[in-house]
């Protein structure tokens, strides 16, 4: 796969104008993802699109035969099995299913034994009484904090500001 793009990154990319790029697509230009609504753009990966328009000039401008568009399509479905077969491509839905089930790991873990574990650690070693809700309300937060983020990579509210504003100006010395 290659870079995803907009379609004025693309048209930077490959050279021609919005206009065409939108002709292209209307000729069957792959686009990963349809913007929808007002102000979402589609997508592109640049590898499929540069494909496609070999695929284009190998033609000279003919159209592709249904019956040779068929045979690629199937061409591309064994070439797609082969490549899952040998371990070089993953479906994405076994990715998320196994990420899942990490982060749900993960969050027994750390909301379930390591509040304890750590409490009664720390107490033994200092020989004063940690209370288990003094480490596991850190981890609900941060872990309330990490629910909210987007597919986008934004989180709601700024893990790398600090929550408070104060002292940040620059004195005038």
């Amino acid at each position: 796969m290659g870079k995803t793009v907009s379609k004025l990154e693309l048209g930077e990319i490959v050279g021609r104008d919005e206009r065409t790029l939108s002709r292209w697509q209307n000729e069957g230009m792959p686009v990963i993802e349809f913007g929808v609504g007002r102000g979402n753009e589609n997508q592109y990966d640049t590898q499929a699109v540069i494909e496609w328009l070999m695929r284009q000039a190998a033609l000279n401008g003919k159209k592709e035969s249904t019956r040779d568009r068929l045979d690629r399509i199937r061409g591309d479905r064994e070439e797609l099995a082969l490549a899952k077969d040998l371990g070089e491509v993953v479906i994405e839905a076994e990715i998320v299913q196994r990420f899942e089930a990490v982060i749900t790991a993960a969050k027994i873990e750390l909301l379930n034994t390591f509040p304890d574990e750590l409490a009664a650690t720390l107490s033994a070693r200092y020989g004063v009484e940690v209370d288990d809700q003094l480490v596991r309300e850190p981890i609900e937060l941060i872990l309330r904090r990490l629910s909210a983020y987007e597919d986008d990579g934004d989180l709601d509210g700024d893990l790398d500001q600090p929550d408070d504003t104060e002292g940040t100006e620059e004195d005038g010395d």
